[in-house]
């Protein structure tokens, strides 16, 4: 027994190594993939068998775990397994760097090894973005070089060359380590390198042209210069009085028109920013509880909440709308709580870090972090490789924190550092859902019945073939959603795609009608708020709300032509609320021509609208009689 615990320490002393063979097969999954399971288990078992522990208990413990349920919720729910899976290994990987780094930094000369690696792990990464970043996808400056920039790497999952975005906003995070080293350390060899490496790091971060990343350094920047001086506090008002000087000079009405329209080069990021919030925004409505699922966003975003102008995106580009729309409210509050634990651990370990390298360290750490959450608030690294790095800056933290106490103190001391009470923590979130539960009780059946339509569909477009008995549970939660609530229109969308898909024709151009309805209160504030804005600051007013329906419609039926739902909306729109069948017949019969499923909805209202045209009479006199009372919904005040 005794040799196999020495065997066991022995792994765990050297388990970064061992984590260093785990990290290209979790990062980049494979087949292999279960022997970086097998890795990381086993250094865990070694610590339990050598030390007695899984691991040494941190402040940040709780939310990780949190973060990890709520992972395995998202793999549950999500549409797509076989893209979700990739995230959870990745997600594993982080936290097992995080807890490998706690427990396998034992000192603090290996600190300052580690803290060494890592800035030279940020001019490989600098090194690697310059020989493997797309620059051509650049849309502010074309200096004109960036053709002779050669592409030796790409991704090996999809032999794709990197973003520059994701390589800024890489860049940025990891660079404020080096430059705080390099700004506030003591030792000349370990500075000398960082300042090569800060050199290095900021030339390729501005070859990237990332403004996101340019937002979270500048605010990393302002957090090191106030901690330097406090004077650099007037740096936040003299900023402030310099924008409001800019936007009064060159005009507020003029930038706020730049800013809105698509034809201008920061314009067009501004307005699919938006459009991509206000999709996001649409799914933590309806799913507020489980989310969507692990980085499904693109397809169920293309699926169900197609954007005005944009298709397919990867991300909600931004940090909290991310975790909303992918883990829930419960996802989100455990994020949270892992930062408000990452910021006390900082502040303890830099009060009881005595060296001035130490001290450096810490505040490169927390830089780190800042940069990752403020350029969070307009794009997000959580979903791509490089967002590994967020884990190590986390994982060092906790390290030095340890690593502050003195030998006697240093395996307890982390454990009271509470900077949320556990028990407040555990309590308060179930508390705060039961009582959403019963404040709005028809979210918890929309939220169920979105979800398994959601699957139900999906599966139903890929096969042809629909998943009745998910289909019918859907519809179920669904219907009890609408009797509580009659006003979710996308409620009345996946209703009316069910019913669609089962064959019941009538009941899902029912459906449909009432989403119509309700979309044709104001479709642009619905779909497009950015256009609402833009109209009112040129002052285009005047615009017909069902033209605006059927523009948003028609944005659909290009994009997606293979799908029968915008065809039906149009040719509601038309026959009902335009009053012109003949446009409605038109619109239908190309959904036929462009093959568009279910092919048998189209069929059946369209016979429904033709003896209307050929007697002369109203077509609506063919259509179920609550077609006649829901119209009603459409000249309701919204």
């Amino acid at each position: 027994m005794t040799r196999l615990r020495e065997a066991a320490r022995w792994i765990a002393l050297h388990e970064l190594w061992l984590l260093a063979v785990a990290f290209p097969l979790l990062l980049f999954p494979t087949r292999w993939t279960p022997l970086g399971l097998a890795i990381i288990a086993l250094t865990w078992l070694c610590r339990w068998v050598g030390y007695g522990r899984l691991t040494v208990r941190t402040p940040m413990d709780a939310p990780m775990a949190l973060l990890l349920l709520t992972a395995l919720l998202g793999l549950y729910v999500s549409v797509d397994i076989s893209r979700s899976l990739p995230f959870l290994w990745r997600l594993i990987l982080g936290m097992a760097v995080f807890y490998g780094l706690a427990n396998g930094v034992r000192d603090k000369a290996q600190l300052r090894q580690v803290a060494a690696i890592l800035v030279l792990a940020g001019l490989g990464l600098a090194l690697v973005g310059l020989v493997g970043t797309d620059w051509s996808t650049q849309r502010l400056l074309d200096p004109g070089f960036y053709g002779r920039l050669p592409r030796l790497v790409r991704d090996v999952e999809d032999a794709r060359s990197f973003n520059p975005r994701v390589t800024g906003l890489a860049l940025a995070t990891l660079l404020p380590v080096p430059l705080a080293l390099l700004l506030f350390g003591h030792g000349r060899g370990l500075r000398l390198l960082s300042g090569l490496v800060v050199l290095v790091m900021a030339i390729v971060l501005l070859l990237t042209q990332t403004l996101q990343g340019a937002l979270g350094l500048g605010a990393a920047l302002l957090f090191m210069g106030v901690y330097w001086s406090r004077w650099f506090l007037l740096g936040i008002p003299v900023g402030i009085g310099l924008l409001v000087w800019t936007v009064l000079a060159y005009g507020p009405q003029r930038i706020a028109s730049a800013l809105l329209s698509i034809d201008h080069v920061l314009g067009i990021g501004v307005v699919l920013r938006w459009d991509i919030w206000s999709r996001a925004l649409a799914m933590i409505g309806d799913m507020p509880y489980t989310g969507i699922g692990l980085d499904t966003f693109p397809a169920i975003q293309a699926n169900f909440y197609p954007g005005f102008l944009l298709g397919p995106e990867t991300h909600a580009h931004n940090l909290p709308m991310l975790f909303l729309q992918r883990l829930g409210l419960v996802g989100l509050a455990a994020f949270l709580w892992l930062l408000v634990s990452f910021a006390c651990v900082v502040v303890k370990a830099h009060r009881r870090t005595p060296g001035r390298d130490g001290r450096a360290l810490i505040i490169g750490l927390s830089g780190g972090v800042l940069a990752y959450v403020v350029s969070g608030s307009v794009d997000a690294l959580w979903s791509a490789k490089p967002a590994v790095v967020l884990w190590v800056l986390l994982g060092m933290a906790a390290a030095a924190f340890r690593l502050a106490d003195n030998p006697v103190e240093r395996q307890d001391s982390a454990s009271r550092v509470r900077p949320v009470p556990k028990a407040l923590a555990w309590g308060l979130l179930p508390a705060l859902l039961a009582l959403s539960l019963l404040l709005a009780p028809g979210v918890r059946e929309l939220n169920l019945g979105a979800v398994q339509a959601h699957k139900g569909l999906m599966d139903s477009r890929s096969s042809g073939v629909p998943s009745e008995d998910l289909l019918q549970s859907a519809a179920m939660h669904l219907q009890s959603t609408l009797a509580r609530n009659p006003a979710e229109p996308h409620a009345y969308s996946l209703l009316g795609s069910i019913y669609a898909w089962l064959g019941d024709y009538s009941s899902a151009i029912e459906a449909y009608d009432r989403k119509v309805a309700l979309d044709g209160r104001d479709p642009m504030a619905r779909y497009a708020p950015f256009e609402v804005w833009r109209r009112r600051i040129d002052g285009d007013t005047g615009h017909d709300r069902w033209d605006d329906a059927l523009w948003v419609y028609r944005h659909w039926k290009n994009r997606y032509p293979d799908r029968a739902e915008a065809y039906v909306w149009s040719a509601i729109v038309w026959d009902q609320h335009k009053g012109e069948p003949e446009r409605a017949i038109a619109t239908l019969q190309s959904g036929l021509d462009n093959g568009a499923q279910p092919r048998g909805l189209l069929s059946h209202y369209l016979l429904h609208l033709k003896p209307g045209q050929e007697t002369g009479g109203s077509s609506a006199n063919t259509l179920p009689p609550s077609f006649t009372t829901v119209r009603a919904l459409a000249h309701e005040p919204s």
